[in-house]
């Protein structure tokens, strides 16, 4: 019987150079049927281990994806596209699932070595029986069994590398921009100016797709404000008057990006790179195809193609090359990008300039309107109350002796609107400072925020100290203000706040499981909160795809100033 299916086996790896050829290109043309239909001979190969060589193997490919779910506005989404109906979203999505599992490319690579491997292990269960059966199973196992590490490990780098590839081809086109704009600046020497600030407005939105890549901020200074006109009417630029603001403001912006130091190291670098690129990034990714070309052909060489072992040999030593050291030519090639296209250190001191002089006069415009609310509130609230007191007690005096039942019920009424009074100066006092945020700090202030929310709120806080009480504060309503909204605008259910403080640095998360679809360009609250923060540094960030969930993270860079009031950090 071992004989038998020693036989068998080898005659299922006959198949595979077909099928391999066959999955190559329904993958290359995302042909799913194609990849699935296939799929089934080394699920066949799987099971045949598990029964045949008592080698066990388990099923190593992702879950099927779920069937695509319409918006709120009935189209369907996938990868950035809508669509009206769910069959293309749908088949989309199976591609993508088809094509992003690892265990996919090892059927593939299976299918690509099997032939030789397997007929050779199936030949030796022939001769040798049930012992060489075993070898097969253990063979199959170790490409066919749960995805392990090294297959992922070579894949982040052959992806890596023809991310490089792309990128060293973009390259030329920062050449063909440094170029155009040597012959604009040409042209700008007779006065055709508008070439010029066209080509260098275009090349820092290209620049600064290298700089998101990187991870560096832009460098520019900010744009000019427009010229104002003269009293007459006129518009002057140094020693000339302009009857319109046509040339001046031409002439304003040549100036802003010419004069910019960042322009010149955009140049600079758009020349260059492309020479850099090609060494670090372009030359390594030929290597791995060249050498892969090599190794492939060995197959061809076993059936007695004239194939030089010593091309064999430098093509598996590319491979590895380009495999080992592509990351680190990506690091070397990025610090190049980053010395160039960084902001110096004037630019980000002018930059902390510019940021403190904004984040100023947003607190001062807060600070002003916090002051109105409170003078508004005072006014219409409390003052009134209290003046109305004080003329009842008037009527209470005259009435005291003539009406005293009427004088009673008036001192009755103004009782009452003593205690209104008072629970609005305490209200008032919770809107500008809560006592539970003076005396018990953040954490404890933000589990009294969660008990008042009408959603499920979790809070999870360690903080080993006190804030200091404005970085408290500002916290403090951001968390309030994030889940006012929530509960108005989310429809979450749930949510779970997170509270943090490591390295200097505050971070509170607020998750929800809402629709998502939160922007802080579509309204005001967002914005209030960034602006909130930015007086202290802080940044807010903001995911929240549609669909949801929506994931908002506050860091405020601070120090903790003493121990801990707080009782607990369970969740509250």
């Amino acid at each position: 019987m071992a004989r038998l299916r020693g036989l068998g086996l080898a005659a299922l790896a006959a198949v595979g150079p077909v099928l391999a050829a066959m999955d190559l290109v329904a993958l290359v043309f995302g042909v799913t049927p194609v990849v699935l239909w296939i799929r089934r001979w080394p699920v066949v190969a799987r099971r045949l281990a598990g029964e045949w060589c008592e080698v066990p193997i388990a099923d190593p490919y992702d879950p099927v994806p779920p069937p695509p779910r319409a918006r709120p506005d009935g189209m369907y989404e996938v990868r950035r596209r809508l669509y009206r109906r769910p069959h293309v979203p749908a088949y989309r999505q199976r591609a993508h699932w088809v094509a992003s599992d690892g265990a996919t490319w090892l059927d593939l690579l299976w299918l690509v070595v099997n032939p030789i491997a397997g007929t050779a292990l199936g030949l030796a269960g022939v001769i040798v029986g049930q012992p060489a059966l075993r070898w097969h199973g253990r063979w199959t196992r170790a490409l066919l069994g749960a995805r392990r590490p090294w297959p992922n490990w070579v894949k982040e780098r052959v992806v890596l590398l023809l991310d490089g590839a792309q990128l060293s081809a973009q390259s030329l086109a920062g050449l063909l921009l440094a170029v155009l704009q040597l012959v604009s600046a040409a042209l700008a020497l007779v006065g055709v100016t508008w070439p010029l600030i066209v080509l260098i407005e275009n090349s820092r939105g290209y620049t600064n797709y290298y700089r998101r890549r990187v991870g560096v901020d832009e460098p520019y200074r900010p744009a000019p404000p427009a010229p104002r006109p003269e009293p007459d009417g006129r518009y002057r630029v140094g020693r000339r008057l302009f009857r319109s603001p046509t040339i001046p403001v031409r002439l304003a912006r040549l100036y802003w990006l010419t004069g910019d130091p960042a322009s010149g190291s955009d140049f600079l670098w758009m020349l260059v790179n492309p020479l850099v690129a090609v060494t670090l990034l372009a030359v390594p990714c030929a290597g791995l195809f060249w050498g892969f070309a090599q190794v492939t052909t060995l197959v061809s060489a076993l059936w007695g193609h004239t194939q030089r072992w010593q091309y064999v040999l430098s093509g598996v030593a590319l491979v590895a090359f380009a495999l080992v050291m592509g990351p680190t030519l990506r690091r070397w090639h990025d610090r190049w990008t980053s010395v160039l296209l960084a902001p110096t250190k004037a630019a980000r001191l002018a930059q902390r300039v510019r940021r403190l002089t904004e984040t100023r006069a947003d607190a001062v415009d807060t600070q002003a309107a916090e002051l109105r609310r409170i003078e508004r509130d005072l006014h219409d609230g409390a003052q009134g109350r209290l003046v109305a007191m004080g003329m009842a007690l008037r009527t209470v005096e005259r009435l005291l002796d003539r009406d005293p039942e009427t004088a009673r019920r008036l001192i009755v009424e103004v009782r009452e609107n003593t205690s209104v009074a008072l629970n609005e100066i305490r209200e008032l006092v919770h809107g500008i400072h809560p006592p539970v945020l003076a005396e018990r700090g953040l954490a404890d202030a933000i589990r009294v925020v969660a008990l008042d929310c009408p959603l499920d709120v979790e809070v999870a806080a360690d903080l080993p100290g006190r804030l200091d009480p404005p970085v408290e504060s500002a916290a403090y309503f951001a968390v309030r203000e994030l889940l006012t909204n929530a509960a108005k605008h989310s429809g979450a259910a749930r949510i779970r706040i997170d509270v943090h403080h490591f390295d200097e640095l505050l971070r509170i998360t607020v998750h929800d499981d809402g629709r998502g679809g939160a922007d802080p360009a579509c309204g005001t609250g967002l914005i209030g909160v960034q602006r909130r923060l930015g007086t202290f540094d802080g940044v807010l960030d903001v995911r929240s795809p549609l669909g949801g969930p929506t994931t908002l993270t506050m860091e405020i860079p601070c120090a903790l100033s003493s121990r801990r009031t707080s009782t607990s950090s369970e969740p509250g």
